[in-house]
């Protein structure tokens, strides 16, 4: 037993040296592994999409034959391709465009010159590509037809007769709201004000009786009226579909039509006559007139410049307190787009 010990912590005694010392070339091993580690520079990493493949024994990237990564489309004779997420070709007949994320670069060529401009296209831009016209001011003569869609009235109505040359009307519109269906083709609207002047023709103007019905007003004998008008101011709220035709780089005939709807916010009649001296008498007053009234609009015009017209379905006023008229109007507007 005794010689077993002794044996054993003889052992004990020459192990233990040699044990620390691969325990110290073991330590100094680990240190120069991480004194490597820190001297190590990253190589530049490429981020790739799902599409892509990187084979780390050849250091090759490999693009799978069946990917969406290239992608080209064809819309209103402008051919378009994608690369990735972020690089878009769009080439007509006439100009190139190179979308690298928020820049752009754009050549146009025509037969004299080509020009490159170098442009931001932000991501909201991007996002609205359809623009309509709609938007801006409007100037107008306006009249109104019979219950049966003509401007003749009837005899007990000729006070409601017009001048048709001195009836106007003025239109302001917020800049549009536009959704895009296609590039070319999509929803408009806004919200504006109408301002109508409605010129009678006769020596006369309108008033309403006890019960609200609608009621001519003469003058004094020997007085004419130089003017009397019926003025009405509205909110509108059209809502229409633009289509756009492509005519010159850059440059549409647009055509619109759709729904109007108004709210009335004030009339009033005025009339000038002379009687020592000239005189101006104002009547603020609602006339019977329909709060709410709704009709059709329409527009056709190359870029900026429309010839529009707008007819209400709904009467004029009210049922039974006035003749059975539709108002219209025709201009030109002068639409301020982005």
């Amino acid at each position: 037993m005794k010689r077993i010990l002794t044996t054993l912590v003889i052992a004990t005694m020459i192990l233990l040296p040699s044990l620390g010392q691969e325990n110290e070339e073991k330590l100094k091993e680990l240190e120069k592994l991480e004194e490597g580690t820190a001297n190590t520079v990253v190589p530049d990493t490429l981020v790739l999409d799902e599409e892509f493949d990187v084979n780390t024994e050849t250091d090759t990237v490999i693009v799978e034959e069946e990917t969406d990564f290239i992608s080209e489309d064809y819309d209103d004779g402008t051919s378009t391709v994608r690369i990735g997420r972020n690089i878009i070709i769009e080439e007509s007949d006439d100009s190139v465009v190179i979308r690298v994320g928020e820049k752009e670069i754009v050549i146009n060529e025509d037969e004299e010159d080509t020009t490159v401009d170098f442009n931001n296209y932000s991501k909201e831009r991007r996002s609205r590509q359809f623009q309509g016209h709609l938007g801006g001011i409007e100037l107008g003569f306006n009249s109104y037809f019979n219950d049966d869609w003509a401007q003749t009235l009837d005899a007990e109505d000729n006070y409601m007769n017009l001048n048709t040359a001195k009836s106007s009307c003025f239109n302001f519109y917020s800049p549009n709201v536009s959704l895009g269906i296609t590039k070319r083709f999509g929803l408009v609207s806004s919200i504006g004000f109408n301002f109508s002047n409605y010129r009678f023709d006769g020596n006369n103007t309108i008033y309403t009786d006890e019960n609200g019905i609608v009621t001519p007003l003469y003058p004094a004998v020997g007085i004419n009226y130089e003017k009397s008008k019926l003025a009405t101011i509205y909110a509108v709220l059209p809502v229409m579909l633009e289509a756009q035709i492509p005519v010159t780089r850059g440059s549409a005939i647009n055509i619109g039509a759709g729904v109007i709807g108004a709210v009335k916010l004030g009339s009033h009649t005025k009339v000038v006559y002379y009687e020592d001296g000239k005189q101006i008498e104002k009547d603020n007053d609602d006339f019977s007139l329909n709060l709410l009234r709704y009709g059709v609009t329409a527009r056709i015009g190359y870029e900026m410049l429309q010839v529009y017209g707008t007819c209400y379905l709904s009467e004029m006023f009210e049922d039974g307190k006035g003749p059975r008229l539709h108002p219209f109007e025709v201009g030109i507007a002068l639409t301020i787009n982005d």
